[in-house]
């Protein structure tokens, strides 16, 4: 509902004014204090500021627009991650780092950080224990079982959450997303349901849908981009054979290394049905092509200078590839030097 230049959203009215406000121990005065508020993932702006007085007190307003995600710098020592919506809250010292409360949604978020604060103390611990353990086996094991419990209180989380705004921080919490891609589905038609204007919400729902168009029995998106000669080559055209299609760019060096491999994979089996259909990421097109060169590439090669296509199969890191069958299908990922050999002589003999 909107009247009056404000907004609802369930029974909270926005624009809200607030205030955050504390007493911090060991802060001098004139110590800064800086609002930021996350407008992407991983961009941020700063909203408001203000200064501690000679007891550490301070008090910082701000007009709320909307509820968000915002963090709190607080002299350059931390940066706490909290939520803002109608209610006033309070910062206060927590060991070497700060604690913000005062609403339901920050309760939450701490809880989550004391979860995850759990799990990363375990995790370091096992580090230590592999780095002088004669038994490395036994201690890999052990991380696999820290792997699994994390994944599964993260998935219990999401549901006591019910899909608060702060279920937001939470996915970035799960490792293994196509393992508990439907606890994050179903979080993620519930926060579309609550907050369904929300920029934050959209571009994570955005980078999940990718995810789901590029999980094992999809069919591979079609893509239709230049290559080095400025002819249009769709991935549709080479349909009846097996396709890897790989995102590289020359300036990425696990990229460039992974070459060799897929080189000699390539040339064992392209007479066989097999082909590799790369996208390139790079912005610099001679640079692109330098690096065809130097690598001696010999397959098909088109450009994604904008990063449109990389966005729409949810590329978060290269190089990452895709291994599909004669119908387009997705049946394989990320395979890696011997492994790529090892699926395609099982799929297209020695």
């Amino acid at each position: 509902m909107v009247s009056c230049g404000g907004s609802s959203v369930g029974d909270k009215t926005y624009p809200a004014s607030v205030k955050i406000s504390g007493t911090l121990n060991d802060q001098a005065e004139g110590t800064k204090i800086i609002l930021y508020t996350i407008q992407s993932v991983g961009g941020k702006k700063n909203v408001a500021e203000t200064t501690t007085d000679a007891k550490g007190s301070f008090t910082l307003e701000y007009t709320v627009p909307k509820i968000g995600l915002y963090t709190l710098n607080i002299g350059n020592q931390a940066e706490e991650l909290l939520v803002l919506e109608t209610m006033d809250l309070k910062v206060e010292n927590s060991g070497e780092f700060f604690k913000i409360t005062g609403s339901k949604e920050n309760d939450q978020l701490n809880e989550l950080k004391k979860m995850y604060d759990s799990f990363s103390e375990k995790g370091s611990e096992l580090q230590q224990e592999y780095a002088t353990s004669e038994n490395k086996e036994a201690v890999l094991e052990k991380f696999k079982k820290l792997q699994d419990d994390q994944k599964e209180a993260v998935k219990a989380m999401l549901k006591k959450m019910d899909g608060a705004y702060v279920t937001l921080v939470a996915l970035n919490f799960i490792q293994d997303k196509e393992g508990s891609f439907e606890a994050i589905s179903e979080t993620i038609e519930k926060l579309e349901a609550k907050f369904p204007q929300d920029s934050l919400v959209m571009e994570v729902a955005k980078s999940y849908n990718a995810l789901k168009a590029t999980m094992v029995g999809s069919e591979a998106m079609p893509i239709a981009l230049a290559s080095p000669e400025g002819k249009t080559i769709a991935l549709e055209s080479f349909r009846g054979k097996y396709v890897m299609i790989d995102f590289w760019a020359s300036w990425c060096r696990p990229c460039r290394m992974e070459n060799p491999n897929v080189l000699k994979a390539y040339t064992k089996y392209k007479d066989k049905g097999f082909e590799v259909y790369g996208v390139s990421i790079d912005r610099d097109a001679e640079a692109w092509k330098g690096a065809i060169a130097q690598d001696h590439i010999s397959w098909t090669q088109v450009l994604d200078a904008d990063g449109e296509v990389a966005r729409q199969y949810g590329v978060e890191g290269i190089p990452f590839t895709l291994l599909l069958d004669q119908e387009g299908k997705i049946i394989a990922k990320n395979l890696r030097g011997d492994a790529l050999e090892k699926k395609l002589e099982e799929l297209l003999g020695k």
